[in-house]
């Protein structure tokens, strides 16, 4: 049977590629976001009234030796995830991840999908180039565990998880999101066009798989939009069975789990964050399944993926290696930057 041998989480905003002196100049950008929310309350909010009812206290964060010192261990966290990752030398990794308008619309938006073709492509994106790595710089095919895939798939039908699967890309994807609920109270549209592999798994592959082509099973989670995301008990429990389906899977390869994304984002919630990691390092189910919905909204949502992550882990707890309040305007936007491993072994 498989093993599971280790778990592996990074952020993936682009301050965990953008150099210190530029953090000012993404704040500046957040001034155009239409998904700001005031937390605690999980109000969708303006800039300019989010940084009105901004506490003062932020105003330490914003200057550029700060961001170049929070760059810096953001940097040295990634390096070390990578240092762990290749280490490790898994034979197939199961990745959490989450969809922002790039494979899923709202004409079919799936609660949790499993990627399971023979090969995904991947596109380059614009930001891989730079100074700081993030993701994947050439056009190819990467492998897929497609046998895994499919038990995968097959073992959450038996536990009533009503999963969808894709077994090939589309040659252009786009189409609209909401409104709906919650914050989603606007439309999303997006052009068709050609697109690779989601963000959220391509910026782990890019940024510190360590220069490997593992195979991958990829499974989307709709975290981001009403009404049917998911939830941090269902996020969880479809960890736990994904774990059952690896160590039922009859092939005797070791399996490593991992995901990008999160946590609070646009605007920084480090309490959220606190505690969601508290209960990643402490392998709480308890917290992680009763993270507040109204706390959970925007790319906040993407905490979910770390949140699947624990439940494939069961009761390993996560090292919490980076964690940064990534404040990048006096509004308070921004993003928590973290970095975590988990290691079955306990080294």
């Amino acid at each position: 049977m498989a093993k599971i041998i280790g778990g592996f989480a990074s952020s993936h905003t682009p301050l965990m590629y953008m150099e210190g002196p530029d953090w000012a100049k993404r704040g500046e950008q957040d001034r155009r976001n239409r998904e700001l929310i005031k937390m605690p309350e999980g109000r969708r909010v303006t800039y300019d009234e989010l940084e009105r009812l901004a506490d003062p206290a932020i105003a330490k964060h914003i200057n550029v030796e700060t961001f170049i010192q929070k760059e810096e261990s953001i940097q040295r966290g990634l390096d070390d995830l990578e240092t762990r990752f290749g280490q490790t030398d898994a034979d197939v990794i199961v990745m959490f991840g989450d969809d922002q308008s790039e494979f899923f619309f709202d004409d079919n938006m799936p609660v949790m999908n499993v990627y399971w073709g023979d090969s995904i492509h991947i596109l380059p994106r614009g930001d891989g180039g730079g100074p700081l790595r993030s993701y994947l710089t050439e056009e190819q095919d990467w492998p897929v565990a497609s046998d895994l895939g499919l038990h995968i798939i097959e073992t959450l039908m038996e536990n009533d998880f009503d999963v969808s699967h894709s077994h090939y890309q589309r040659e252009t994807y786009g189409g609209k999101i909401g409104p709906a609920t919650y914050y989603l109270d606007m439309e999303r549209s997006t052009e068709p066009r050609v697109f690779g592999i989601p963000h959220a798994f391509g910026f782990a592959m890019g940024r510190w798989f360590a220069g490997k082509k593992t195979p991958i099973v990829p499974i989307n989670l709709n975290t981001c939009y009403p009404p049917n995301w998911i939830s941090p008990k269902r996020a969880y429990n479809l960890g736990r069975t994904v774990r059952e389906a690896i160590q039922s899977w009859d092939s005797g390869l070791k399996v490593a789990v991992a995901c990008s994304g999160g946590l609070s984002h646009f605007v920084v919630d480090e309490e959220l964050d606190r505690i969601a990691l508290k209960g990643l390092n402490e392998a709480s189910a308890d917290i992680l399944t009763t993270l507040p919905r109204v706390r959970l909204q925007s790319a906040t949502t993407e905490t979910l993926n770390w949140v699947a992550v624990q439940g494939t882990m069961g009761d390993t707890p996560m090292e919490v290696i980076t964690y940064e309040p990534g404040y990048r305007s006096l509004a308070g936007t921004g993003c928590g930057c973290a970095v975590g491993h988990w290691d079955p072994n306990g080294k």
